[in-house]
């Protein structure tokens, strides 16, 4: 396995929830009403003057949490500007193996990164391809109260999400998620054509890398969707980096999920910015996620983030009931991927779907 840390960087931890007592979670609000936010702040470790274990903390404290990430060194290095990260955290390896892939399950590390994973040759000819044919706006779900609100987060996309049923109790936008699944896919392998797409290679190599199942899921006894095209212009690209989110498909779609990670396959990526800023939290657990209210201000209280700066071909897993971002970029080129999402049940299967 190779390790570089190269592209990997740490962004100053940002300051706590405001309130009178920063000793503690006790003083924390309930924020947009949302149940148990401050459980979740609890197991939050925070630094540079915020939260360890409901301590204050100062910048040469070790970040930890309950899943036992541990951070080997001080963050702030030289002038203060510059921050290291925990190696470990992070993880490049040249190819998809079991142990690999169960660390990443275990969440012992955050980031699963396989560089040059999609030939340069099909990076080339599905971008073209999603550019030209991916124009509907991708929304993201947010919860509120309970509810499900879609937002425009400035993603495109070529394909028809399952998140795009969960608003609708017509059962119309169901129905129509199974019948483009399987034309959507041939049409984006017949556009790689002669090469194999990255979800056909990704698909293939999990199954045989893995000791369980390891399958496109299944939903009312047809093959779902997976490889959604994303095509992000460097116009809407600060929508997508304001405020963190995560994903996390209801239960009643997949009731024997257990943990939920994305697949990112980058075909073109920006010069400067566009990174993956995810934050080394405790994932959301599975009874709390579908009631969890987003915070207005979630950034402001979460710890230092990282950042991943894919490139061209590049793979990258991770958790995505950890809160995540993609920071504004510029320059002529837009953020184009393919992407499906990883299911993983308590009997360590794998299922894909997007």
């Amino acid at each position: 396995m190779d390790i570089n840390q190269s592209s990997v960087v740490m962004e100053k931890s940002k300051h706590l929830v405001s309130g009178t007592n920063q000793n503690g979670c006790d003083h924390c609000e309930n924020l947009n009403g949302s149940p148990d936010f401050s459980t979740s702040l609890k197991r939050q470790q925070l630094v540079n003057g915020n939260l360890i274990n409901g301590q204050e903390s100062d910048e040469n404290h070790v970040i930890s949490s309950t899943n036992e990430f541990q951070m080997d060194e001080i963050l702030l290095k030289g002038d203060q500007g510059h921050l290291s990260y925990d190696p470990k955290l992070v993880i490049e390896a040249t190819e998809l193996t079991a142990d690999v892939l169960k660390e990443l399950f275990d969440d012992k590390i955050c980031v699963l990164w396989v560089r040059k994973y999609v030939p340069k040759e099909v990076c080339e000819k599905l971008d073209a391809f999603l550019q030209e044919k991916g124009s509907e706006p991708y929304t993201h779900e947010i919860r509120k109260g309970g509810k499900v609100d879609l937002q425009y987060f400035g993603v495109n996309r070529y394909g028809f999400p399952l998140n795009s049923t969960y608003t609708d109790a017509t059962g119309e936008n169901l129905k129509k998620y199974l019948t483009l699944a399987l034309p959507t896919i041939r049409s984006i392998r017949k556009a790689a054509a002669p090469y194999l797409t990255p979800i056909d290679k990704f698909r293939v190599e999990l199954d045989e890398a893995w000791p369980k199942k390891a399958n496109v899921a299944i939903l009312n006894g047809h093959k779902v969707f997976c490889g959604i095209g994303r095509i992000m212009p460097t116009s809407l690209s600060e929508l997508s980096e304001v405020q963190p989110h995560f994903d996390a498909v209801p239960t009643s779609r997949f009731p024997n999920i257990y943990n939920q990670f994305t697949a990112n396959f980058y075909l073109n990526v920006p010069d400067e910015g566009g990174e993956l800023e995810i934050w080394n939290v405790p994932p959301l657990d599975i009874t709390e996620m579908e009631s969890f209210s987003i915070p207005e201000n979630w950034r402001s209280l979460l710890p230092a983030s990282m950042k991943v700066k894919p490139e061209q071909g590049d793979l990258v897993l991770f958790n995505t009931r950890r809160p995540h971002a993609i920071t504004k970029f510029s320059g002529q080129s837009p953020r184009v991927s393919i992407q499906t999402f990883v299911g993983y049940t308590k009997e360590e299967d794998i299922f894909l779907w997007v």
